[in-house]
């Protein structure tokens, strides 16, 4: 699988966890408008910052997933 595709995946459930895209890049140190772009498909990721993301997603994996919203339930 592709490097881009890598990235786009680990955007993909760090997503499912709840976080934003202005979230992750906070959180990662990567700028949101390349957070944007591997979303999308359209650069391919430099190295340093997929380990960035993948050190939060590592870190996010370790903790309980969030809860569910009760409002979304009802």
């Amino acid at each position: 699988m592709p490097a881009m595709s890598k990235t786009s995946e680990m955007i993909k459930r760090l997503r499912h966890r709840g976080l934003s895209g202005s979230e992750i890049a906070r959180r990662s140190g990567v700028s949101q408008s390349r957070i944007s772009r591997w979303e999308n498909g359209a650069v391919p990721a430099a190295a340093d910052d997929v380990w960035k993301l993948q050190e939060l997603e590592q870190t996010l994996g370790t903790l309980p997933p969030p809860e569910p919203d009760a409002a979304a339930e009802a």
